[in-house]
């Protein structure tokens, strides 16, 4: 019972000393909605990982096709399949070796490995983003086992970091934060007057939405700003930007952008850098592209001194009144930074029809409201946030953010196949859902908002890209 309580601390995220029955954890379990008699694929997946199959069996538990089969985090596996390959002799040197951390007292009770896991982690000793100590503690006594960590570290990286911004927003509204322009299509269109002009299907099926010219060979500018370390005490240094850097560099020169890069800017900076690219020659260009990776707060984001800029002024100078050259061309802005400090949690879906009693209460809230004219009235500009207002968006320090890495993969994937750019950032906000933190529980979506009025399709790049 203890090895399964701490492996679902994650999922129930409050003290578990008071759990020392079955039916205390079952009940837990079922009152927050993640044990039920439609789905008991968790239970099933705790006894699969404690290895008790044959109560699967036993009980009758079936799987619901349609229902997710992993809910307990690879973190939580990876510290009981620790525990599972110490003996006896091992968990008393690990203990020996944890004198200098841990209280006397707690190390003089008898405690499981998985225990002694949760008190490191108590001290913050321990986590999924650092699993350094415990490398080297498990190295001293069980060098075999650290292949398991290596692993561990191979599949789900280094670390994710849920924080692009440190600094709370104290603006009461979004000067600019982008609402979401539902690109939809429906089964019937209507003109002003329904009763005279109605769109049928079949007639919708051969409209075609017109396209921004692309015809040159040379697309334009792109302008990259990253911004990796930062004197702001409450501003943490951006680990792992640097490979966001040089995919986005890669994948925009293969589309034919003529590229710079300025790294870790300030507020008065990162004007003068957009004032700088508003005085370019854009004659010949299609369009222009600004990528910032940064901190961000609810409707701007931070420089490297924790200085706000606001997401309109960043749109400002390449307005079609303050560059005439840009005008009716798209303009194209890609910011990674967090929107706020909240944390999307996960929600465990379930098949359709269900009834609301049977269905998964994790704590998930509705998205943060956004106000109705927060489109600026320029058009032909697209704004694409890494995540929706009010929230954090995630880094991974080996591999890169979320939303840039999925953006530059879906870019490479979809562009050879002609596919608009507003469907491409559709299939990027799918692909970063799906993507998690090493516990299971933080979820991300990103925001694109735009006033564009045709389509975005980048013409197929002639040579295959150099990354």
């Amino acid at each position: 019972v203890l090895d399964l309580t701490l492996l679902c601390s994650d999922l129930l995220k409050q003290d578990l000393g008071s759990v020392t029955a079955g039916r205390d954890l079952f009940s837990l379990l079922q009152n927050r909605g993640l044990l039920t008699s439609y789905d008991p694929s968790l239970l099933i997946e705790l006894l699969q990982i404690i290895k008790r199959s044959s109560l699967v069996r036993d009980l009758r538990l079936k799987m619901h096709p349609q229902l997710p089969g992993t809910r307990i985090s690879p973190y939580r596996r990876l510290l009981y399949e620790l525990q599972e390959n110490m003996s006896s002799d091992d968990l008393k040197n690990f203990k020996f070796l944890l004198i200098e951390t841990l209280p006397r007292k707690k190390l003089q009770q008898d405690m499981t490995m998985l225990q002694l896991f949760l008190e490191m982690e108590k001290i913050n000793f321990l986590d999924a983003d650092n699993l350094d100590n415990l490398e080297k503690l498990i190295g001293d006594i069980c060098p075999r086992l650290n292949k398991l960590i290596s692993q561990f570290k191979t599949e789900h990286g280094a670390g994710v970091i849920a924080q692009e911004t440190k600094l709370r927003s104290n603006s009461g509204s979004l000067d600019l934060s982008v609402t979401i322009e539902a690109v939809q299509v429906s089964h019937t269109l209507y003109y002003r007057d329904r009763h005279d002009a109605r769109l049928s299907w079949q007639q919708f099926v051969y409209l075609k939405l017109e396209e921004y010219n692309m015809k040159g060979d040379w697309r334009g500018f792109c302008l990259i700003i990253n911004n990796y370390k930062f004197s702001c005490p409450n501003l943490k240094d951006r680990h792992g930007t640097d490979k966001d850097e040089k995919r986005l560099v890669g994948v925009f020169q293969w589309l034919g952008f003529e590229t710079q890069t300025v790294q870790d800017c300030n507020r008065t900076q990162m004007l003068q850098e957009l004032e700088q690219l508003r005085t370019r020659d854009h004659s010949q260009a299609d369009c222009v592209v600004c990528c910032v990776l940064t901190h961000g707060y609810n409707g701007g984001i931070h420089g490297v001194d924790g200085s706000k800029v606001a997401l309109r002024e960043l749109m400002g100078p390449l307005s079609g009144h303050c560059c005439p050259l840009l005008s009716q061309k798209p303009k194209l802005f890609f910011i990674q930074a967090c929107q706020g400090t909240k944390h999307q949690e996960v929600v465990f879906l379930h098949s359709d029809g269900l009834d609301d009693s049977s269905s998964i209460n994790v704590g998930i809230s509705c998205d943060a409201a956004v106000p109705s004219n927060s489109i600026p009235s320029h058009a032909d500009f697209l704004m694409a946030l890494a995540t929706v207002p009010l929230y954090t968006s995630y880094r991974d320090k080996v591999k890169g953010t979320w939303f840039i890495q999925s953006l530059c993969d879906s870019l490479l994937q979809m562009v050879p196949r002609g596919v608009d750019l507003l469907s491409i950032l559709t299939h990027v906000n799918n692909e970063v859902s799906k993507k998690t933190d090493p516990y299971g529980t933080k979820k991300q979506i990103p925001q694109p908002g735009f006033t564009l009025r045709k389509r975005v399709v980048f013409p197929v790049p002639k040579h295959p890209p150099t990354l």
